[in-house]
């Protein structure tokens, strides 16, 4: 979605005022993915699972089983994340003392259906539900974790379930925010956003207010897609009592996992909690 804004800003300078369209299949980019058995999860016992939404679409999900873990993690990933593209996720949890969940969105992968808010909403609460109730081992307390739009759907069941604590990586504030800090101050008066109602109304600032849940927020000082200032933000106006900021420095968007801060980021708040 940022190369479709970044080109129609592009066609500003060369033509004058634009709206850029932001519709609900732009926040979403489906790939088709290969099987859990076409590459090893090296430390964990792979459960590869069907996990059944209430609309009747069948979501392909990983389950990554620990020994010695005694709370489980649910992992919501951004609007290009397949589980096939999760090993740097992976690594970085490898020492921590977690199950680790794991879904591909609606439309994304090997599940059925076509991605939309309502419907990847769904998504994650049959992720959450089926965690409760249908893991192969007792999940323990559990946990939401979000990167980038899907720090819109953890902040979303951590709002509206019992979880233990939440993590909000590279986070979007609200889209409004967003989508005006993609585009250059200078050419803001001539750029506007047609944003689809579903997209437009998912609002972080709105729900980590309300949410009293123990609270990590990560982000990459060089992040030109979700600045490290939305991640300040969410941190400040956080109601949460239990709350830690971590700043990775030369941090883009999509390598913090790479990076030991963000492992012993992960290893402080699970041993804490």
């Amino acid at each position: 979605m940022k190369n479709k804004i970044l080109a129609s800003v592009l066609f500003l300078l060369l033509g004058g005022c634009t709206t850029i369209e932001i519709s609900e299949s732009d926040a979403f980019d489906p790939h088709i993915t290969i099987s859990a058995d076409q590459f090893p999860i090296h430390s964990y016992t792979l459960h590869n699972l069907k996990i059944d939404t209430e609309d009747d679409e069948t979501l392909d999900a990983w389950f990554l089983e620990q020994e010695g873990a005694d709370k489980t993690v649910i992992y919501y990933g951004g609007n290009g994340f397949l589980m096939m593209k999760s090993r740097p996720l992976i690594n970085a949890y490898a020492d921590v003392p977690v199950h680790l969940l794991m879904i591909d969105y609606r439309g994304y992968g090997r599940s059925t259906g076509e991605p939309t808010v309502d419907g990847v909403k769904t998504d994650v609460k049959a992720a959450y539900n089926f965690a409760k109730t249908n893991l192969p081992v007792e999940p323990g307390p559990i946990y939401v974790h979000g990167h980038s739009m899907g720090s819109f759907l953890a902040a979303y069941i951590a709002d509206s379930e019992d979880v233990a604590g939440y993590i909000l990586e590279s986070p979007i504030t609200e889209v409004d925010s967003w989508t005006k800090r993609l585009v250059p101050w200078l050419l803001r008066p001539f750029v506007t956003f047609d944003i689809a109602e579903p997209v437009k109304t998912q609002n972080n600032i709105e729900r980590v207010q309300r949410i009293d849940k123990p609270l990590l927020v990560i982000g990459g000082d060089q992040d030109e897609i979700t600045p490290f200032r939305m991640a300040e933000e969410l941190h400040e106006i956080s109601s949460s009592g239990e709350k830690t900021l971590v700043r990775i420095e030369d941090g883009n968007h999509n390598d913090l996992p790479t990076f030991d801060t963000y492992k012993s980021a992960l290893s402080e708040f699970f041993g804490d909690n």
